[in-house]
Formats: structure tokens, sequence, C-alpha cells
């Protein structure tokens, strides 16, 4: 294998679960020092057999010269969908808040500044 197609290890990388899905947050550095960022979804097949499961795998490379933009319409999307769920949060975002104060993450006042900011909703 040559020089240029080494394998390189991630100078970062985090990784989180939703349902059947794994996101991959990875940064690489190239061959010229420059950085970037390897976005991963893999989308667990969920007719495929449990004890040989397939998995589909998407793949977004966001370079170092466009990652401020990014960041910029990735931060508008999220305050347009915080907006949006103000009236009406998602189950999701209940549950989550009921297991931190459970857990004992976060105080009632953590919770009840966290519910001025993205609306009100009961726990």
């Amino acid at each position: 294998m040559s020089e240029d197609k080494t394998h390189r290890s991630p100078v970062m990388s985090h990784r989180f679960r939703s349902r059947h899905k794994t996101y991959f947050f990875d940064v690489y550095e190239n061959k010229h020092g420059n950085h970037y960022l390897k976005l991963t979804q893999s989308i667990r097949d969920i007719n495929s057999a449990t004890d040989n499961p397939q998995y589909f795998r998407e793949t977004l490379h966001i370079y170092e010269d466009s990652i401020y933009e990014f960041y910029q319409y990735f931060e508008n999307v999220i305050q347009l969908i915080e907006e949006k769920n103000k009236s009406n949060p998602s189950k999701k975002q209940k549950v989550w808040m009921r297991t931190q104060l459970q857990k004992k993450r976060m105080s009632r006042n953590d919770i009840c500044m966290f519910v001025k900011k993205h609306g009100t909703y009961t726990i």
C-alpha cells in the first residue's frame, strides 16, 4: 500500500446510538496537516436476522475550509427546531428530563431554567 493510501486513525472520535442507528463523529488529519470531519450514519437493517445483522452506512466529509459555515447552518437548524418544539416538546425531551431528575444529574433549578428557555411542560 502506498504512503498516500495508508489508514489514518482519527484525531478525535465520538459515537452515539439512537434506536437502530449509530452516528460517528470522527476528526481526521490529511497528509497536508489539514483536518476534516467525517460524519457517518450506520443504520441496522430491521429486516435482517438478529444473529447476523446487516448495516447500511452513509458518510459525509466536511473539510476544514467549510466547517464554520456548516456549523452556522447546523446551529440555525437547531434553533429552528427548538422554536418549533417550544409549544410541543417531544416525548423524548420529557423522558430525558425525567431521567436526569431521577438520577440527580440536574437539580429542579436546572430544569426550571431549561423549561424557561425551551418552553413549559410537565415532568
